[in-house]
């Protein structure tokens, strides 16, 4: 048996008594905590997402900070966008810019092979650090 759980959680309450709960300072129904058992925030939670940028999403907390890892099969590249050359305001420069924009946020689409994100500062433990790496590798070795 793998490393990577992929069977979706299940909430401990209610959405609607979880937001309750937990709110922002703000007053803003609904935080990063997490809606489920302490078992299931244990585990390394995954979800394989097939298609066009086919990837695994890697899910885990750690003391307050989820941590996610998108671990993709194939890297994405595309060419930033020529800025539009024709005058501004006409009719070709108007279709130009709604391509160019287009262009814009497939770019902003880029990515290597592994993305990293956290809302917060992480504390993880060497047995943590290991783990991790091995879950990136099992979500390598299913993307194969």
């Amino acid at each position: 048996m793998g490393l990577l759980s992929f069977d979706k959680p299940k909430k401990i309450r209610s959405t609607e008594e979880h937001n309750k709960m937990f709110s922002s300072d703000s007053g803003i129904s609904g935080t990063y905590v997490p809606n489920m058992s302490k078992e299931d925030q244990l585990k390394w939670k995954a979800k394989h997402i097939k298609g066009d940028d086919e990837r695994i999403e890697i899910r885990k907390e750690f003391g307050g900070a989820n941590l996610v890892v998108i671990v993709y099969k194939n890297p994405y590249d595309p060419p930033y966008p020529e800025y539009p050359s024709r005058k501004y305001g006409t009719p070709q420069y108007e279709e130009e810019y709604k391509k160019y924009k287009e262009a814009e946020k497939e770019y902003y689409k880029k990515h290597d092979q592994i993305k990293i994100s956290s809302n917060g500062t992480m504390n993880i433990s060497w047995e943590d650090w290991w783990e991790l790496q091995d879950a990136i590798k099992e979500a390598f070795e299913i993307l194969l």
